[in-house]
Order: structure tokens, then C-alpha cells, then sequence
């Protein structure tokens, strides 16, 4: 597949996930009013567009405001539960314990979970509410509202007290689903770009959450309109050493892209060391893009408007089974080395291969070798078939760098996805000992 180029620069980085374009500046004129979709549902309701619901209505005190007092936020019109305030969280927990408790579903995955976009540098500064600057002053002896933009300690010490309240919510959550419903994923939607922009801005430090074991999937908005974007915000938060031993799943969003650059994207992110990928949304899986999805790893029926059915996405005997890796990772491990042994067949048969045939024997094996522990690993999780695989894989990757060497020179990108996709078996292996060994969770 080649890579679709659409858009320019500037529409990329808009959809990428960056911060809103509105200027400081506009967000001083921007007068205080909800987003277009809740003034048609307030008005539905016979509401006044001010509306703000019949949580907030009864609870104001939960909501944060800005720096000047204004609780929805001038550029999305939205309105802000205060993650300081104990009643907001447990409201929260409470929600989460119903949709779990009632609902057949796979996982919690936390959208926003993050204040609300903002520029301290321009004096437009987010999370103000009675009881956070109770907490705040308490801690540290100063109002929050009182401090000045140019108070750098004082400001980054209220960047530091928004974090944490995060923070802290995502590990409560965490630890209230690993009791009570362990077999529950959580997930969370985050922003790509690099962690002081998210400090400063949004308050969002995942990296917290998935270094503590918090969360299952991180779920990055990797937006992008062609496939070069999409591989430059993705690549750098494919790393282990970021990730620990949780798995990212990037997101393709299909919203004003063409599906040949679709089908780019999620190729992409496959020839990633990831966990699998996202796509942004389903209803948006049409024809072509379904057929690709149903040829490659199976997808649920097309619906009379060409779409995919929201029915058959909802009825698991309409989708074809496969192996969830993040349910199976230890079995997902195996079946990804068999398909990587299996393109290695063909080409060596189709002499498209190229490797010293001194090293060709030994190669093969390992390889067969890797394949015969990852699948005893599958069949018999426990520490000591863990151990010889991560062993083995090792094994193999190192031997793997050289015996690619020749084939490298003119095949760089192949040789690179292929040990891509030996990161991604460590991902599964790191993953699976922490959600399967050592909590037993699945």
C-alpha cells in the first residue's frame, strides 16, 4: 500500500491532537456560551441554552472555572467537573461501578481525562473551584487565583496540584475495578505530544499511569490526514521503556481521510510495536475499509447503507473470532510469531530473501525454537515457560540483527518491521506477566 498524502502542514497538526487553534487573545473575547450540540439538546429538552444539566444544576460547587470565573470553557463550550472535588470522584466511581455492573462490557475507557485546554504563559489558566483552592492553600499557603503568571514556582506548584488530582483519579479507578470486576480493562484516550506541552496545558501525565501498572491500553490520539504524520506522532511512544508492561493501541481517526490512506494508517501502525490499533469511529467503517478489515483479521457484517452494522459490532456471533491481545497475551504472542515464521517461509521458497547460508540453519533453529516456547507458553502460562520464552526472544532478536544484514541493505523498512514486531511479542510478554501472572486477573 503506499502512503496517502492529503492536506497540508497546518490541517495535519490540527488533527493530530494539538491544542485548540483559538488564541489567547480569543479567548478573552469569546463570551461564555455552550457548544452548538448542547444548546440543540438543551432546547430539545425545553431547556434555556445555559443549561447545564441536571448533575451540575444540582451540584454547581462541582464544577471548575477559569481564572476569570467563566465555568465553560470559551473555546469548546464545555463545562468541567472539578477532579479535586472528593464528591465529583466519587460520583464518577459510582458511574463507572454501574456501567461495569449492568452492562456487558469488555472495559472503562477514560476520555478527558484531563482539565481543560489552557496557556498559563498568556494568563489563561483552568481549575478553580471552592475546594481546590481550599486544598491548594492548604498545602502550600496561597490562593491559587492570586497567583500570577510570572510567578514561576507558585505556578508550577498548582500545575503539580492539578496532575496529581488526575493522577490520583486514575489510580483510584484503577484499584476499584481490579477488586471488584478484575476482569474489567481500563483504558485511556490521551493527547501524543510530549509530556511538559501536556503539563502545561492539559495536565495529563500518562506516563505516570502506565509506568504504575494503572491502565491496561493507552489509547493515543494519533490523528493525523496522511500516513508520515501518523508514523511521526506514533513511533516515539512505541517504546518499552515508556510504555512498561502496558499495551498502546494508536488510533486512526477516518474522519476527512480517504479510505486507501485509512487502510495506510492502520498498516502502519501494524508494522508498529503495538498492541493493535484503534479506529476512530466505527460507524465510519464503510465498504472498501470493511472488506480490507474482514480479509486481514475478520469484522462484523455490512449494514443496507454500506456501513458496518452497529448491531453486528454489538453481537459477537456476527464478528469473526480472533485472538484479543490484550485479553490472550501470551496466546496473541504465539499466533503473531507463527505469522511472521510463515512470511519468512514464503520468501525464503521464493528465494525474495536474502541471508548467508552459514547463518540460515541456525536461524531457523531459533526460530522454530522461539515458535515451540511461545506456544508451550500459551498452552501453560506460568514464571518458568515466561522465563525460557523472554530467553529465547531475546536470543533471537540478537541473532536476528546480523542474519538480516545482508537483505537490510536494500530492504531497511522490511527488516525494521520485522523487529518491530519482535518488540511487540516483548510488549505481549511484559503485559501478560503483569495483568496474567502476577495479578491473575484473566
Amino acid at each position: 500500500v503506499t502512503n496517502g498524502k492529503t492536506g497540508n502542514g497546518k490541517a495535519v497538526r490540527k488533527e493530530n491532537g494539538s491544542a485548540p487553534s483559538s488564541s489567547p487573545a480569543t479567548y478573552e473575547k469569546k463570551k461564555e456560551e455552550p457548544a452548538p450540540v448542547e444548546k440543540t439538546h438543551n432546547r430539545a429538552l425545553g431547556q434555556p441554552d445555559s443549561y447545564l444539566g441536571p448533575v451540575i444544576s444540582a451540584h454547581p460547587d462541582w464544577v471548575m472555572t477559569d481564572n476569570k470565573g467563566r465555568k465553560r470553557h470559551p473555546s469548546d463550550g464545555k463545562v468541567y467537573m472539578d477532579p479535586a472535588n472528593p464528591y465529583v470522584r466519587q460520583y464518577l466511581l459510582r458511574i463507572i461501578d454501574e456501567i461495569a455492573s449492568r452492562y456487558q462490557v469488555d472495559g472503562i475507557q477514560l476520555d478527558y481525562i484531563r482539565y481543560p485546554f489552557q496557556n498559563p504563559g498568556r494568563n489563561f489558566s483552568y481549575g478553580y473551584s471552592t475546594t481546590s483552592r481550599q486544598q491548594f492553600r492548604q498545602l502550600h499557603g496561597v490562593d491559587p487565583m492570586k497567583i500570577s503568571s510570572r510567578d514561576r514556582q507558585n505556578m508550577w506548584k498548582w500545575t503539580e496540584f492539578k496532575i496529581n488530582q488526575v493522577n490520583s483519579f486514575v489510580a483510584d479507578t484503577s484499584k476499584f475495578l481490579k477488586q471488584k470486576y478484575p476482569r474489567m480493562i481500563l483504558s485511556a484516550a490521551v493527547f501524543p505530544f510530549p509530556r511538559n506541552e501536556r503539563f502545561d496545558k492539559i495536565q495529563q501525565d500518562w506516563e505516570t499511569w502506565v509506568l504504575r501498572g494503572d491502565i491496561d491500553l493507552l489509547t493515543p490520539m494519533t490523528y493525523a490526514l496522511d500516513t508520515n504524520r501518523f508514523q511521526q506522532i506514533t513511533q516515539p511512544l512505541t517504546s518499552t521503556r515508556v510504555l512498561g508492561s502496558t499495551l498502546i493501541t494508536p488510533a486512526v481517526k477516518l474522519l476527512n481521510i480517504p479510505e486507501i490512506v485509512a487502510v495506510d494508517q492502520i498498516q502502519a501502525a501494524r508494522d508498529l510495536p503495538t498492541g493493535g490499533y484503534i479506529i476512530f469511529a466505527a460507524e465510519r467503517i464503510t465498504g472498501g475499509l470493511h472488506g480490507f478489515l474482514t480479509r486481514t483479521q475478520g469484522g462484523p457484517e455490512i449494514g443496507n447503507d454500506n456501513r458496518a452494522s452497529l448491531n453486528a459490532l454489538a453481537n459477537p456471533s456476527h464478528v469473526v473470532e480472533g485472538l484479543i491481545p490484550y485479553r490472550q497475551p501470551f496466546a496473541a504472542a504465539a499466533d503473531r510469531f507463527q505469522a511472521l515464521k510463515k512470511e519468512w517461509s514464503f520468501l525464503l521458497a521464493n528465494e525474495q530473501l536474502s541471508m548467508r547460508q552459514s547463518e540460515l540453519d541456525s536461524w531457523r533453529f531459533n526460530a522454530e525454537e522461539l515458535a515451540a516456547v511461545l506456544n508451550q507458553l500459551a498452552e501453560n502460562p506460568n514464571n518458568s515457560n515466561l522465563n525460557k520464552a523472554r530467553n529465547s526472544l531475546r536470543k533471537f532478536q540478537l541473532q536476528f540483527r546480523s542474519s538480516m544484514s545482508v537483505h537490510g541493505r536494500e530492504n531497511a523498512y522490511q527488516v525494521q518491521t520485522w523487529q518491530n514486531r519482535l518488540a511487540a511479542l516483548e510488549m505481549l510478554l511484559n503485559y501478560g506477566d503483569r495483568v496474567r501472572l502476577k495479578s491473575g486477573r484473566f
